[in-house]
């Protein structure tokens, strides 16, 4: 508890005298594979790894966002065989959480490939 404190104060002495007096805070984090950098202007920065990709395939944010209106990337974690287009499109998104559907080629042929996402955002 104590290193966390104190690592949390080393990382806000960092910001302040790198950016001056209108720099920002961090509020909270959580360093992991699947983690989150939560900054006192109300930036949010979410990222993880997930195990699949198949249809309807859920991921829960670390943090819920302040709404919807928030941006993701995701990257495939590799692939098998001589498949040379594999994507990945979200087919439902909220505060909370997004859904993802793997895609092979011309979309009609699915995928269950891992991936990592991140996504940027508003707390409040």
């Amino acid at each position: 508890m104590a290193f966390e404190y104190l690592y949390k104060e080393y990382l806000n002495a960092i910001l302040l005298s790198t950016l001056g007096t209108k720099s920002i805070l961090v509020e909270s984090q959580s360093l992991g594979q699947n983690g989150y950098l939560k900054c006192s202007n109300g930036l949010l920065i979410q990222w993880g790894l997930s195990n699949s990709s198949g249809a309807n395939t859920r991921i829960n944010f670390p943090l819920s966002f302040y709404n919807d209106n928030y941006s993701i990337t995701m990257g495939i974690n590799g692939g098998t065989g001589t498949i040379t287009s594999l994507s990945i499109i979200i087919t439902e998104r909220s505060s909370a959480y997004f859904k993802v559907k793997g895609t092979m080629g011309d979309s009609s042929s699915t995928h269950d490939n891992s991936f990592y996402w991140i996504a940027i955002g508003r707390w409040k």
